[in-house]
C-alpha cells in the first residue's frame, strides 16, 4: 500500500547548543559506552541486512543506559515542547556505523513502526558521510508486502549527517541510511507516539 500525502523530512540545524552537542558526542564516543554488534540492522532475524553497532537507551518504559538517557532529557524536552506537542518518546537508541566494502546507494529501507501517527527523529551526533533517504512507500497498520532488497526504491528526500542536525518524519515511512566513508557515522534514533 502506498500513501501519497508525503511529508518530507523536517530539518533542524543546530537543534541544540554547541556545548550540548559536544557533551553528547563525547559521551557517545566514550570508551565506557557498551555498543552491541548487530549482524543485520533491520527487522530482527532477517537475512541480507548490513551490520552496525546499536546502543539501547530507552524502550518499553525501561531505561537501558541511565547516564545517556539523562543527558538526552533536555533534547527530548525540546522535541516534545517545540515540534511534537502531545507526544512522548517510546524508544531511543544509538546507532554507530563504520565503512563497509560493498558499494550501495543506501541500505535496505525500513520503517520504525507500522502505526500511522508516530514520528521518528534522528539526531546526528557527529559530522560524517552517509545520507539518510526517505521514500514514498509507507506501512499503514500492516506490513507492506515489499521485497526490501529487490524493490525499485526511488528516494523523495535525503539529508546529509551534520553534527547538531535533527530530522523528523513519520515513523511508518520507509527510510534508509547509506554507507559512510567516514571513520564512523553516529546518530540517535528517537521514536515518538501520541500521549494517550
Amino acid at each position: 500500500m502506498l500513501y501519497k500525502k508525503m511529508m518530507k523530512f523536517k530539518v533542524y540545524d543546530d537543534f541544540i547548543s554547541p556545548s550540548y552537542q559536544k557533551i553528547i558526542e563525547k559521551q557517545l564516543l566514550s570508551q565506557e559506552i557498551a555498543w552491541s554488534w548487530r549482524d543485520s540492522m533491520d527487522y530482527k532475524g532477517e537475512k541480507g541486512g548490513y551490520p552496525q553497532f546499536i546502543l539501547n537507551i530507552f524502550e518499553d518504559n525501561r531505561i537501558w543506559d541511565m547516564p545517556l538517557y539523562h543527558t538526552l532529557i533536555g533534547m527530548m524536552s525540546e522535541i516534545v515542547d517545540g515540534i511534537l506537542l502531545n507526544y512522548q518518546p517510546v524508544r531511543i537508541r544509538g546507532i554507530l556505523q563504520t565503512p563497509i566494502t560493498k558499494k550501495l546507494p543506501h541500505y535496505p529501507p525500513h520503517t520504525d513502526t507500522t502505526d500511522a501517527g508516530g514520528f521518528s527523529a534522528i539526531y546526528y551526533a557527529t559530522d560524517s558521510t552517509g545520507d539518510t533517504y526517505l521514500f514514498d512507500e509507507c506501512d499503514l497498520n500492516d506490513r507492506v508486502e515489499i521485497d526490501r532488497h529487490n524493490h525499485e526504491w526511488k528516494p523523495v528526500d535525503q539529508v546529509s549527517p551534520k553534527k547538531g542536525r535533527l530530522i523528523v518524519f513519520p515513523s511508518n515511512y520507509y527510510h534508509a541510511g547509506s554507507p559512510t566513508q567516514s571513520e564512523r557515522r553516529v546518530l540517535i534514533n528517537f521514536n515518538f507516539f501520541p500521549i494517550k
